[in-house]
């Protein structure tokens, strides 16, 4: 009779603290931190590059976005500046993605200009084209004969980012590659926005 008493007063003590402990865990469990939404954003963007990079049988593709970094003396006025935060590459295609980092737009006028007009640009042949938007000598020090640039937009339609696919050897993108990569274009921008937007929203 003791034991079954001292049973079921543990039972009735201990059973509701390990219900309550789980149910702790499992909610620390699906928190949405900022390191995991950034992960899981990160993970996303990288599976639809991976898809670029299939269906178009590229050397490198990578992503900018545009970000501030200080500010001008003595204004204050805040200096734009773009990274590439994703890069994927074929084999024996060398990354670049540490080399573009805090880059001022100042320094890609011409090429981000266009973009901002046009939203995309394609270089199918660097030694052969009559305007390279100042990118003859970046190309050709990384191996690059042909590159299309598409703009990364927002929600509310502003240019967040840069996607950028090049080639080792001259490549024309036909009419079903350019609807592909366009479509993943704005996969890509959706998730970006939805996630700077939510997270700006949080702070």
């Amino acid at each position: 009779m003791f034991t079954t008493i001292i049973v079921a007063l543990i039972t009735a003590v201990v059973g509701p603290i390990i219900v309550n402990w789980v149910k702790l865990k499992m909610e620390k469990k699906e928190e949405k931190t900022p390191v995991r939404e950034a992960l899981e954003t990160s993970n996303l963007i990288e599976d639809q590059l991976d898809a670029i990079m299939e269906e178009l049988d590229c050397d490198r593709i990578w992503l900018a976005q545009f970000h501030n970094g200080g500010h001008f003396y003595p204004t204050g006025k805040s200096i734009q500046k773009f990274s590439f935060f994703h890069e994927k590459t074929s084999p024996n295609t060398p990354n670049i993605q540490h080399t573009f980092q805090n880059i001022p737009v100042s320094l890609f006028p011409r090429v981000l200009a266009k973009i901002y007009k046009d939203t995309e640009l394609a270089i199918d042949d660097v030694s052969t084209a009559t305007d390279t938007y100042g990118l003859e000598h970046l190309t050709l020090q990384f191996g690059t004969k042909s590159i299309c640039m598409l703009g990364l937009y927002s929600l509310d339609d502003h240019l967040i980012g840069v996607l950028g696919i090049s080639f080792k050897e001259p490549h024309h993108l036909v009419r079903d590659e350019w609807s592909f990569v366009r479509q993943k274009t704005g996969v890509i921008g959706t998730l970006l926005s939805e996630y700077l937007y939510t997270n700006n929203k949080k702070k």
